[in-house]
């Protein structure tokens, strides 16, 4: 299955309520470490609240969370399920839940995850985004073209945009051999985020097939500077550097494609 997923780590958790006054300072306190990325920290705070406080949903789900950055994935889905039980309409503890089950593979959980969150907060970007590539994992590419179109639809409503729906439609056309209608879409992700790798990779690809060279290879070579360590840029780089008849820049990349890629 292909996992097009951003990781947990890149994800800064929301304030949570208050659930006392006398307990609101530890799940706060937990809150932040997880925030500033303190996740063993975060651990020994969390843990002992929860043991404390077994009906809370809000501890359970960073709890789950904090988990799945320990490298405990089964118990981090552990906890965001019983978070959901106990929080039937916390939208993120959905979306979350259902993160976790693509990362598992059970794309199909996950996409009961992702409906129940839109349902509770239908103008979810990212709950949209992420129900696309359930869909896609489950070989269903029109369901996941439509929901890629509707995260691009209410994304253009957001102050803050996203670069995901527009990458992930992109790569669907890529993938099913329509490069021209693909690009566009690379290029929002881009407009979005700048300095997004995968979308400068992806979008030098199609610009190869449009015969667009030395575009390609300006994309190319901003990657590697940006990232030296970056095998797959590396490779896209060799070959069309090979192409070019540039075979003694051609073999540095690779080279270095196969120093990088065994890390």
């Amino acid at each position: 299955m292909l996992l097009r997923i951003v990781l947990l780590g890149g994800v800064l958790l929301g304030s949570l309520p208050a659930e006392s006054t006398a307990d609101a300072n530890p799940l706060q306190r937990a809150l932040t470490l997880f925030n500033h990325r303190k996740y063993q920290e975060c651990f020994e705070v969390i843990a002992p609240y929860v043991q404390q406080n077994p009906t809370s949903a809000a501890g359970h789900k960073l709890l789950g969370m904090d988990e799945y950055m320990l490298g405990r994935p089964r118990d981090a889905l552990l906890e965001l399920q019983r978070a959901t039980e106990l929080a039937p309409n916390d939208a993120e503890a959905f979306y979350y839940l259902g993160r976790l089950h693509f990362t598992a593979d059970n794309a199909v959980a996950a996409l009961g995850a992702f409906h129940r969150a839109i349902e509770l907060d239908p103008s979810s970007v990212r709950a949209y985004n992420h129900l696309g590539q359930s869909y896609e994992a489950l070989n269903r590419p029109e369901d996941a073209e439509r929901v890629y179109r509707k995260a691009i639809e209410i994304d253009q409503g957001q102050p803050k945009k996203s670069e995901w729906p527009y990458y992930n439609l992109g790569l669907l056309y890529l993938n099913r051999g329509h490069a021209n209608e693909a690009a566009p879409y690379f290029r929002k992700a881009l407009a979005n985020n700048p300095g997004f790798p995968e979308a400068k990779m992806k979008l030098a690809a199609v610009l190869v097939k449009q015969h667009l060279a030395a575009e390609a290879l300006d994309l190319l070579e901003q990657v590697v500077r940006s990232d030296p360590e970056n095998a797959e840029a590396h490779y896209r780089l060799a070959l069309l550097l090979r192409q070019s008849e540039k075979q003694e820049e051609a073999q540095q990349q690779f080279a270095l494609f196969e120093k990088y890629r065994k890390r």
